[in-house]
This record gives structure tokens, C-alpha cells and sequence, in this order.
């Protein structure tokens, strides 16, 4: 192939070494789109482009190749075709998520050659590309999109990627492209001949790592619910998008900002500043519906504007488009938990400049709790583990498979119980049986090469440079103290309160300093949720409420020593409704004191001459009974 006949711009250059194998495309300015300095990328190759948002996708579906662009995620399809159905210089054929049922479409798109043909479909949906009339894959060159998923085995079950991998030299020419950094010899081994091709880049931005390690025992999500709150009552600037892999997880703190309600019953915080984009699974949208009720709606990635709080499963966490000046970054990992774990080599440099125009494109934020089991390992003992694992689950499949456990129901059950939690074995579409998966050692390598990585991107107008954070290896920042940043606590005061965890001290304390500061956020919020923190410190003053020691019992008794029942006057003297003349026995009187008491919370033993406080009173007997009548009410 001609690749000086590629180069658009006259700054690029592209230099092949047969010797090693490789292919560099040197493309310098950053800021720059590759639509922008190359026609095509080089056939035949797996491409390393390194930093996210430079335009790969794009240049491939604008250009004049008939193109199949395989992409993993139902939200990158959606996005993409967002961003590319206005262009008419193309004709723009989509396969998947909600164009599935379109064969005969899709067959008349085929014949118009007037304009390019670009494809674009999901992993899943290529078999049935592949099946429709009039589709021939060597008339396309195909583009797999985020390549790596190929060996990625928490993010696909292999049956998928190993059809693309058993397919993909069926067409005119192919590139696999991804900005994750790759070694060569974790390559799946049907594509470990292809040249690498690596494209270079000038004035890069090292990411900036700001890394917290909760304590063992603390909630992450409590820590997180506090960060929530912090951008929805406007204590932090801008917008968070939190990427973090579980529905379960996120529906939880989502059911505490929910539940935070006013006096009047309603939600304090508006669902419109919360966008929540997963999966639109049955499974997911019964359990949102379930939990959350009318905020359980799955938002749409391309019609939904950016909120407050953005939340992320992985299915945004690669190739997706997200477009917000103001947003930061948050990854958040439980590192004893497969299903909320980031990959770090695979997904942290996707995550990495997702936020295509935001000013804070070299700051990201990791929440960590439980250090990952990779991180404390040299490499041959981290190999001697996963070959361990990997043992575990061969040993899972012979078992199974034993004539000795055929008849033994109870044993089936369990051994087929673990498969569904093993993440190595995976079942066959096709044959219906369970297998090892032979990428798992490599997938897993892949893992710890990247604790020792550090990561780009490229060069954003108006990124804010003094931003705090470390640039540094992963496993430097888990393992230097000294290098690991609180942006988050775990919730207390007026976050336990709101959020369900309620500590009337802890409350009260941060309710005074609120008042003192003065932070008039932070008392409403809680005025909304319980008056009765304001109705304390109106009547007592801090400096009471201080030596007291916040304490609940103590603030309560004095308050209704000095207060309770003058500051219920008025209700107390409605419910009575006793009318000027009208006679009350004693023990009538104490009985609906006593009822009356009860109701508005007054730790107070009744007694008739309570009356007095109310009214103007004379005591007389009436057929021979005890009691007051009323001369007036005060």
C-alpha cells in the first residue's frame, strides 16, 4: 500500500519497519482531527491511536471508502449515527440496538453506489450483516472499533469477538483500532501477525490522577452520595460524570437523592439534573422501575442534556461522545467486586478524555475502595495466580462434565451455580457448551502491565493546566500515601440525615455551623427534610445547643422545659376549643391534655392546671364533679 498517498496535511508522516513490524504514523498537533491529516488509515493493520476524541470513527465514515464500522456498544452506535446521518455525502446504513429488523432496507441501501456506503453495526449484529441479501464483505473495508474489547473478557462474552476474529479477513481489508495501549503479545492469536501501527502525537497532556482509597469497612457509596450532594447543592463547580459499572450500585445512591423530600412530601432535587445512562435491558429498566419508580427512566444518551450528576455503566465507557465544558471526571472502583472494577489497562485510558471539550480533560478522579489483588503482586506471582484461577475453572468444566456427577442433580446445580460466576468460562452459542476462554491469561497480563502506565490526551482549548492531581502509574498512586487525594467522605451529619443513616448530634452540629457560617444551603436543605433542628436553634441559640454537646435528649428536655408547651399555644388551644363559659372537669381536662401532649411530641405529664397557661380560669364543681370554667381566652 502507498502511504504517502494517505497524508492530507504535509506535517504528517508515515513510516513502515518490516523488521519489527510496525507502522508509525507520526501525526503531530493533538488538537488536531485525524479526518483533518489522513484520508484512510493503512489496510490491514491494528492501530494504536492513543488518545481518545481525535476523530478515528469519523474519518472512516466521512471519507470515500465503503466502509463496516463494528462498534460494541448500542450507545456508541446511537452516537455515532447521531453525529453522522446529517452528512449526505455518505449513505449511512445502520444494524443494531433498534435497527435490527431492517433486511430489506438495508438490501436497497446496498445497491445505491452513488455515494459511499458506510455501515455501521454492532459486534452482536455482525452475523446477521453478514447473512442479508446483496451484502458482500469484500466490497468493504472493515473498521472494529475499540479492539481491545477482543480480549477484554469483563466486558464481552467471547463467543462475539471470536466471530469477528474468525470473520474479519473475509473482507477487501480491515484495521483494528483502539486508544488503549497494546502489547503485541496479548494480541488474540488470529490477528497477532498484523503490523502495530502506532499514531504519535505532539503537545499531549499527561492525565493528572487525583486517587482516594477509602478505609476497609467504609461504604463507597456513601462516600459517593456525599460527592453527589456536593454537586447538586452547588458546593462544587460544575458537573460530575461518574463512571461506575453497576446498576445495582447506582440505583442506590439514586434512591437516597430520591427520598430526600421537602415538608410539602416532594423531592428536593430535581430528576432533570440526573442523567442515568445503562443498558435498556428488561432486567435493568424492571430493577430501576422497581427501586426508583418515575426516576427510573434510562436516559438517552444523544437527547438527554449533560446534568448535575451523570452516571456511566460501561456501556459509555469507550468510544461514546460526550460533549460538556464544565464536566469532571470520576471513576469508581470496588476492587473486590468483578462487576464494579475497571479494568485499569483497558477502560482508565478510554475513560480518559471521554468528556471530549471539557476544561478539566487532564483531571480525573478515582475512587477506590479495596486495593485491586493486582497491585501488591510482582508479574510472575500475579501469572502464577490468574494460572491458578484459570486451573479453578478448567477443574469447574472436567467436573462438570464427569459421568460420576451426570446423575447427581444437587451437584449439577452447584458446579453450574459457580460457571455463572467465573469469569474465564463462557458458554458457546452455537454448541451450547462451556469453555475456558484461551485469551484469559492474556487479558489478565494486559491487566497488571498497567498498573505500571501512565496516560494522555490530547491538547483541549481552554483546559484549565493547574489543576491538582499526580501524574504517575497506577500502582505508584495506590501504594504512595503521599500521593492519594480526599475529594469525597463518607456520609455524616446532614448527609446521614438525608440520606436515611441519621445521627440527630451529628445533624445538629453541622446544622449550628450552617447557621454560624453562614451556609444558608446546607440549613435549608435540612429545614426541608425536619424542622425541628430549626425550631431548636431558634429557641435555644447555639451557645445552649454547644454546651448541651448537640445531644438529642439533653436539647429536648430543655427545650421543653423553657418552650414546648407556649410554643403550641395556639395549637394546643385549637384542639381543646374550649369557648369562654364553658365548663371542663379536672380529669377531662388531664385526658385530653395528655392526648394532645402525645400527638405534638411534649415530653410533659398532664395535669389540669396546665389550663392556665391558655386561659383565664375559675374553679367550681358542677353536680358535684371538680373542674374550671373559662372567663377568657388569652
Amino acid at each position: 500500500m502507498d502511504y504517502q498517498s494517505l497524508i492530507i496535511d504535509n506535517t504528517v508522516s508515515i513510516q513502515e519497519c518490516i523488521s519489527e513490524n510496525t507502522i508509525t504514523i507520526h501525526a503531530g498537533d493533538s488538537s488536531k482531527r485525524l479526518s483533518d491529516l489522513i484520508h484512510d488509515f493503512p489496510d490491514n493493520c491494528y492501530i494504536n491511536k492513543q488518545i481518545t476524541g481525535c476523530g478515528g470513527t469519523t474519518l472512516v465514515l466521512r471519507n470515500n471508502v465503503d466502509y463496516v464500522v463494528l462498534v460494541p456498544y448500542v450507545n456508541l452506535l446511537k452516537s455515532k449515527v447521531a453525529d453522522n446521518e446529517h452528512i449526505n455525502t455518505i449513505n449511512l446504513i445502520k444494524r443494531g440496538g433498534k435497527w435490527v429488523d431492517n433486511d430489506d432496507e438495508i438490501t436497497a441501501q446496498l445497491t445505491d453506489r452513488s455515494k459511499p456506503r458506510k455501515i455501521i453495526c454492532t459486534f452482536d449484529s455482525l452475523p446477521a450483516l453478514m447473512k442479508i441479501k446483496g451484502f458482500i464483505p469484500k466490497e468493504f473495508k472493515l473498521l472494529v472499533d475499540e479492539s481491545h474489547t477482543l480480549v477484554n473478557l469483563g466486558s464481552f462474552k467471547a463467543p462475539k469477538c471470536e466471530y469477528i476474529l474468525q470473520n474479519y479477513s473475509k473482507f477487501q481489508a480491515f484495521v483494528f483500532l483502539t486508544a488503549t495501549p497494546t502489547k503485541r503479545e496479548y494480541f488474540p492469536d488470529m490477528i497477532s501477525h498484523l503490523p502495530l501501527c502506532t499514531i504519535e502525537w505532539e503537545n499531549v497532556r499527561v492525565v493528572k490522577f487525583n486517587l482516594q482509597r477509602l478505609e476497609k469497612g467504609i461504604s463507597i457509596n456513601n462516600a459517593l452520595f456525599n460527592l453527589c450532594l456536593s454537586y447538586l447543592l452547588g458546593r462544587e463547580e460544575g458537573n460530575a460524570h461518574i463512571f461506575y459499572n453497576s446498576v445495582n450500585e447506582i440505583t442506590k445512591v439514586m434512591e437516597w437523592l430520591s427520598k430526600i423530600v421537602g415538608t410539602d412530601g416532594k423531592a428536593v432535587f430535581n430528576r432533570d439534573d440526573i442523567r442515568l445512562i445503562c443498558s435498556k435491558s428488561a432486567k435493568n429498566e424492571s430493577k430501576l422501575d422497581t427501586k426508583l419508580g418515575a426516576w427510573g427512566l434510562v436516559d438517552d444518551v444523544v437527547e438527554k442534556p449533560v446534568g448535575k450528576l451523570n452516571f456511566y455503566t460501561s456501556t459509555m465507557f469507550e468510544g461514546s461522545d460526550i460533549f460538556d465544558s464544565k464536566g469532571k471526571t470520576y471513576i469508581i472502583i470496588n476492587g473486590l467486586r468483578d462487576y464494579t472494577k475497571v479494568d485499569f489497562h483497558v477502560l482508565i485510558p478510554q475513560i480518559c478524555g471521554r468528556i471530549r471539550d471539557t476544561q478539566y480533560s487532564e483531571y480525573v478522579n478515582i475512587l477506590l475502595s479495596n486495593v485491586p489483588e493486582v497491585a501488591s503482586c510482582t508479574k510472575d506471582e500475579w501469572q502464577s495466580t490468574v494460572l491458578t484461577k484459570i486451573k479453578g475453572s478448567n477443574d469447574l468444566l472436567e467436573a462438570l462434565n464427569s459421568p460420576v456427577n451426570k446423575d447427581k442433580p444437587a451437584v449439577v446445580k452447584a458446579l453450574l451455580d459457580s460457571i455463572g460466576k467465573d469469569p474465564y468460562i463462557f458458554l458457546n452459542d452455537d454448541t451450547k457448551q462451556f469453555y475456558v476462554s484461551d485469551v484469559a491469561l492474556k487479558s489478565e497480563l494486559q491487566s497488571y502491565e498497567a498498573m505500571e502506565a501512565t496516560y494522555v490526551v490530547r491538547d483541549v482549548e481552554g483546559v484549565d493546566h493547574n489543576v491538582s492531581g499526580y501524574s504517575a502509574s497506577f500502582r505508584e498512586l495506590l501504594n504512595d500515601e503521599s500521593k492519594q487525594v480526599q475529594f469525597t467522605s463518607p456520609i455524616s451529619g446532614m448527609s446521614k440525615l438525608l440520606s436515611g443513616y441519621q445521627s440527630f448530634s451529628e445533624t445538629m452540629q453541622e446544622y449550628v455551623e450552617a447557621r454560624e457560617k453562614p451556609d444558608e444551603q446546607i440549613y435549608t436543605l435540612i429545614d426541608a427534610r425536619n424542622m425541628i433542628f430549626n425550631k431548636y436553634y431558634i429557641s435555644l441559640g447555639a451557645e445552649k445547643i454547644k454546651a448541651l454537646r448537640f445531644r438529642s435528649k439533653d436539647i429536648s428536655e430543655l427545650y421543653e422545659a423553657e418552650f414546648a408547651t407556649s410554643d403550641n399555644k395556639r395549637t394546643i388551644q385549637a384542639r381543646l376549643a374550649l369557648r369562654n363559659g364553658e365548663f371542663i372537669s379536672n380529669v377531662d381536662a388531664k385526658e385530653k391534655l395528655r392526648t394532645i401532649y402525645e400527638a405534638l411530641e411534649i415530653n410533659k405529664a398532664a395535669k389540669a392546671k396546665d389550663l392556665f397557661d391558655w386561659y383565664d380560669l375559675k374553679p367550681t364543681k358542677v353536680k358535684g364533679v371538680n373542674g374550671l370554667i373559662v372567663t377568657k381566652i388569652k
